[in-house]
């Protein structure tokens, strides 16, 4: 790579280097970007890889992130950095993993060329700047990455905004709770956190205004955008002002944050990897730290093998000197409260989730292992806040809704999914900011079947509407599967008359309006606040506007999980 500075301009400036190479000044030194194209053609700039943390080895494996070092001459930033340690990609397990390791604290900043501030051939400092969205990754707080594989800023990037998206730690090294002042869990969150606090202080030399920043995620990276949304830690910080959770919320129902969830996958865990429980929490701890990465990725799938669908995820935490407290207490009283009130928030859900597990609930023998543990139809959210008294009530109340009260089917089961790990959770959100009076939240449901879907290309499967994660590749250009399905053709954004290219242009404008104004829709109208009626978009073809109120099935389900938490909340905690 060349690095010939042809010109440099003062502390946080940009400089011009090669016509391969663009170079910025951050807070840790020079850091130099690739020049990319649009979908329209435009030039942008990715700056790829960055450190936001100090790799997280050693001592640090569980620790609260810390600054980077700051480094001398520039730093490549014209590449991804490492995935942090995982398994298999979720859905294809086909497909290798990028190149991984623990120093995987890395963040990644797109912006278009003509909004660099600072350039010589780019205008002068007056130059405003752009609105910021940084988005979390999902896969089950175990897997995946911000890299551009899945997250390419193709698309969006076209509509004049700064695209940031980061690594996070995962699964156990991320979210394993010994509940300990050495392991207090959470320390993937803490991540984000610490990524949100690099963006206010550095966006601005990339061109990006570090008071328009909107926060969003998909499935646990909407959760963990959430969640930082409601925490204490970042109130008042002005990290965000928006908020886009997509598929998945805090108090979702995929994870739980009552005590006994992480301390039944803490014990799993270290049998898995052949640490008693019985040791102090000291020596656990330097057994942990010292274990090869190896070891801890074979305890994780331990743990996934022993507990199936129970995931490590964001705790409740007991404060504890040198660490950052995210969530002192239960997200739903944080929420009742009325933490995060001020963020003006669009949650979105699909029509049809939970057909993307349809493959992995066969191959894990879904149906058999409900007929053998009925209990486990219960929302985990629920089933760790109930006794042995509410449990039996909980699963013949959800067995009698969905089953029929007879033997669970998995073509039964995949409604209860959609309802109750996904929509519910997002209704009841949108509940409780209601009723705190909180700043405008809107909410979309996307049921459009189109052409180009990564999930039922990878599993080989159909289904009607949308299911889980397939909104993403209409506004994130997925640049894996053009790479490694080599579709005939990509819809092409000037293509009006081909539905796919007008759904692509219709999602990314209306991500960038709520990242610009706070509504969706330049037309107040066609997409108003969610009120009493929790009324919603409903995305089915591009360029048609269907709001409405909650559709007579929604609400009557959204009825029945209520009634459902008032049984099942008996454990109220934090």
């Amino acid at each position: 790579m060349k690095t010939a500075v042809v010109l440099i301009f003062t502390l946080g400036a940009w400089v011009r280097a090669a016509d391969d190479c663009v170079i910025a000044e951050t807070e840790f030194g020079l850091v130099c970007g690739a020049r990319k194209k649009a979908t329209n053609g435009e030039d942008f700039v990715s700056f790829l890889g960055i450190r936001y943390a100090k790799p997280p080895l050693g001592e640090l494996r569980f620790a609260e992130p810390q600054n980077p070092d700051p480094h001398d001459g520039v730093f490549d930033a014209t590449t991804p950095g490492l995935i942090c340690p995982q398994t298999d990609r979720p859905l294809s397990p086909q497909l290798e993993n990028p190149p991984m390791g623990e120093d995987c604290l890395r963040i990644n900043v797109h912006v278009p060329l003509a909004s660099l501030p600072d350039g010589p051939d780019r205008g002068g400092r007056g130059k405003p700047l752009l609105p910021v969205l940084v988005f979390i990754h999902g896969g089950s707080f175990a897997a995946g990455s911000g890299n551009p594989d899945v997250h390419g800023p193709e698309y969006l990037i076209t509509k004049d905004i700064v695209i940031v998206t980061f690594n996070y730690r995962l699964s156990a090294i991320g979210f394993l709770s010994m509940n300990s002042k050495y392991i207090p869990g959470n320390a993937g969150l803490r991540d984000c956190f610490f990524a949100l606090k690099w963006v206010k202080r550095n966006i601005r030399f990339f061109g990006g205004d570090p008071e328009e920043v909107t926060l969003g995620g998909l499935s646990a990276g909407g959760a963990l955008a959430h969640l930082l949304s409601i925490s204490p830690a970042t109130q008042g910080l002005g990290l965000f002002k928006r908020g886009i959770y997509l598929s998945g919320v805090g108090i979702g129902n995929f994870f739980s944050a009552a005590p006994l969830y992480p301390k039944i996958l803490s014990l799993t865990f270290l049998q898995g990897m052949g640490i008693s429980s019985f040791r102090s929490a000291k020596t656990i701890h330097q057994e942990l730290i010292n274990a090869p990465i190896e070891k801890i990725l074979e305890a994780q799938k331990y743990v996934q093998n022993r507990t199936g669908i129970f995931l490590f995820a964001p705790v409740v935490e007991t404060p504890r000197a040198g660490f950052t407290t995210m969530l002192p207490k239960d997200p739903e009283a944080l929420l009742t409260e009325g933490y995060g009130k001020d963020i003006t928030t669009l949650f979105g859900f699909a029509n049809n989730e939970c057909q993307a597990f349809k493959k992995a609930l066969i191959d894990g023998n879904l149906q058999k292992i409900l007929r053998t543990v009925p209990v486990l139809i219960v929302p985990q959210n629920l089933l760790f806040t109930s006794n042995a008294l509410t449990i039996p009530v909980l699963t013949m109340k959800v067995s009698s809704e969905y089953f029929n009260s007879s033997l669970p089917t998995l073509e039964k089961f995949l409604p209860l999914c959609n309802d109750g790990l996904y929509k519910y959770p997002a209704l009841r959100s949108v509940d409780k900011r209601l009723a705190v009076s909180a700043a405008p939240t809107y909410i979309y449901e996307f049921g459009y079947h189109g052409e180009v879907s990564v999930i039922r290309q990878v599993l080989m499967m159909d289904w009607p509407g949308a299911a889980h994660s397939e909104d993403l590749p209409y506004f994130f250009r997925p640049n894996l599967f053009y790479e490694i399905m080599k579709p005939d053709k990509e819809v092409d954004e000037l293509a009006q008359p081909d539905p796919d290219s007008r759904m692509r242009l219709w999602m990314t404008t209306f991500i960038a309006n709520f990242v610009k104004t706070g509504s969706p829709s330049s037309n107040p109208s066609a997409w108003q606040p969610a009120g009493p009626q929790l009324e919603y978009q409903s995305i089915e073809e591009p360029m048609q506007y269907k709001f409405q109120p909650a559709y007579p099935y929604l609400r009557e389900k959204k009825k029945f999980f209520d009634k459902l938490y008032k049984i099942g909340r008996v454990e109220v905690f934090g």
